[in-house]
């Protein structure tokens, strides 16, 4: 057994979050891989590609990850996927591919609102992402035997009256559920109680993307104790999409151990109105915050945060977190450990909750030092 794991990247105003399991899986919640990040010379970026090589499993020297979870289809959460990981039938997998280090991505989990056809504004990588989701919803149409196999695996999350989805229920999750399937195996000490997106937002052309974020309590169980952690990945959600998870749930679907700020710390999951307008919380998004468990961490997933007019990152935003878990429980991954030379941010997920492993300055250069060979030298594990 492993102890499972949540790594949160800096990757400045975007997501990239991976959930490792007890059992060796690897999850990974969206992406924002930017060309600057594979410059070896710039220390005030992470290279998350070359991280994730060194830490991924592989199959036949193919690196991949267990499932893929695009919480909506904007460019900073999905930039890079296409220079990153493979897309195509996985058979096709080339020597080239290899080389250049892509990801299989076993199963692709997403949201109805990918294949909506008034998505007309999609970005460039999205727009790939959607080519690949099409590839693999054709095989489940089509009940084709190979869309069980790793690389053709898909789960979409949410509900939708879309035609093309009817007879695929058995891969299709709609909030108010929960899910321990991940890469066709059920795990014993893991799931996600799905809360978003609804369907009205789903299917609706007015819409926003941020309104069809896949909202997600990740539940873990260690040594017998269960829900020894939990963690919420919202993509960018806002207010009124918070305010009806928190009026329609369970008191023990609202807990959190762990909560990414939606938005990268903008001030729009407290309040619809602009900060400018009204700089009052509402209560709904206080009352999900005051379902924080013991020694709560809040993570912003964006760039360091300053005392000015940007949102997102918000810095009245910023405040009214740390009012809630504290300064020490208040992390900024653009921050951490110090904005010139940030590295991702690890918590062990353990019997008495998530505990953040240190990485002393030896640890770090040789965290770096084995990303930098991980490519030179192939690996093989298990």
């Amino acid at each position: 057994m492993i102890d499972p794991s949540i790594t949160y990247f800096p990757v400045g105003n975007g997501d990239t979050s991976l959930i490792g399991l007890s059992n060796g899986f690897h999850i990974l919640i969206d992406c924002n891989i930017t060309n600057d990040s594979r410059d070896e010379s710039d220390e005030t970026t992470f290279d998350v590609h070359n991280h994730l090589l060194s830490v991924l499993k592989k199959e036949k020297e193919i690196p991949y990850v267990d499932a893929f979870i695009l919480t909506h289809p904007d460019e900073d959460h999905c930039r890079g996927f296409g220079e990153s990981f493979y897309c195509g039938d996985p058979s096709a997998y080339s020597d080239k591919n290899k080389k250049d280090g892509l990801i299989r991505i076993d199963e692709l989990w997403f949201s109805p609102r990918i294949f909506s056809p008034h998505e007309k504004d999609m970005c460039d990588t999205a727009k790939l992402i959607r080519k690949e989701a099409l590839r693999r919803l054709k095989l489940y149409q089509e009940k084709k035997p190979e869309r069980k196999n790793s690389g053709n695996r898909l789960h979409i999350i949410g509900y939708s009256d879309n035609p093309d989805l009817k007879g695929l229920e058995e891969i299709i999750t709609i909030p108010g559920s929960s899910i321990n399937t991940i890469n066709g195996s059920s795990i014993r000490d893991f799931s996600f109680f799905v809360h978003a997106p609804f369907k009205k937002d789903t299917d609706s052309k007015w819409a926003e993307r941020n309104d069809t974020s896949v909202v997600l309590q990740a539940r873990f169980d260690v040594d017998e104790e269960k829900n020894a952690a939990l963690a919420f990945f919202g993509g960018d959600s806002e207010f009124e999409i918070w305010e009806n998870i928190v009026q329609n749930s369970k008191d023990a679907t609202l807990k959190w151990d762990i909560f990414m700020a939606p938005h990268h710390c903008s001030w729009s999951f407290f309040n619809a109105t602009p900060y400018k307008k009204d700089d009052k919380p509402s209560k709904y998004s206080l009352e999900l915050l005051n379902k924080r468990c013991t020694e709560a961490i809040v993570v912003a997933s964006c760039k360091p945060i300053k005392d000015d007019d940007d949102n997102p990152p918000h810095y009245a935003a910023a405040e009214q977190y740390k009012k809630i878990v504290g300064m020490d429980n208040f992390y900024v991954t653009g921050e951490y450990p110090d904005s010139k030379k940030p590295q991702p941010l690890i918590f062990s997920i353990t019997k008495k909750g998530p505990q953040k492993k240190e990485l002393s300055h030896t640890q770090s250069s040789s965290v770096t030092s084995a990303i930098n060979t991980v490519v030179k030298t192939p690996q093989t594990y298990g």
